[in-house]
């Protein structure tokens, strides 16, 4: 491989071990994978990273950073007064909202398997950075759920638990999408996961007042 400044080849060590472990696994992916994949010597790679862990550690830690990043740079915008608004519009923005921030968490389906399948229950600092990297997502989503309850578009509740709620269905949701080699559709996930927190399970037939006209 040609010469590559030092922050651009830990940049490639990472991206290559990143493809190596969403196709191997973490346990079947050793130091030979990844620098066969990065086109280097075992020798070149322990400059960077210590071993196997610690290149695996420092893709999540990559993902912790987005999370970070974005809970300082992302601000719920000013809403609407709820009168002047019809459901469908809530559920499209709310849709929007999630959908991007699992976009800009989850960059690709490598970084989205890796996450979710097999960086859990690997060790102890594993799930801590696996908990500091859910907490993250938890708290933006609290922050969006908290403004619409201000602004009265929403109603009274726990803004963490729905979040929590939220959140949580939809790793699960991409899990289980992982799991059976089905395409990751995360606007789908987003869709169908703020459709349910903000309009419930009832359809639309149902009426909203017993004083309709049946």
């Amino acid at each position: 491989m040609s010469y590559m400044k030092a922050p651009l080849r830990q940049r490639h060590i990472l991206d290559c071990a990143k493809k190596v472990f969403a196709e191997r696994g973490y346990h079947a992916a050793n130091i030979s994978h990844i620098c066969a994949e990065a086109g280097i010597g075992r020798g070149t790679l322990y400059q960077y990273f210590r071993n196997k862990k610690a290149v695996f550690t420092a893709i999540l830690r990559e993902t912790l950073e987005r999370v970070q990043a974005l809970m300082l740079e992302r601000r719920p915008r000013r809403m609407p007064r709820p009168e002047k608004l019809v459901r469908s519009a809530v559920v499209d923005w709310s849709a929007e909202r999630l959908e991007q921030l699992l976009h800009t968490v989850f960059e690709d389906e490598q970084t989205l398997r890796i996450t979710l399948r097999e960086a859990v229950g690997l060790d102890v600092d594993i799930e801590h950075l696996l908990g500091e990297i859910d907490d993250g997502l938890i708290a933006i989503v609290e922050g969006d759920l908290r403004a619409a309850i201000d602004a009265g578009i929403v109603r009274e509740l726990d803004a963490k638990l729905t979040a929590t709620l939220m959140v949580g269905g939809v790793e699960k949701l991409a899990l289980a999408a992982l799991r059976s080699e089905e395409p990751i559709d995360l606007n789908a996930m987003a869709r169908e996961t703020a459709r349910l927190h903000s309009t419930g399970l009832l359809s639309d037939r149902v009426r909203e007042s017993t004083t309709e006209e049946p």
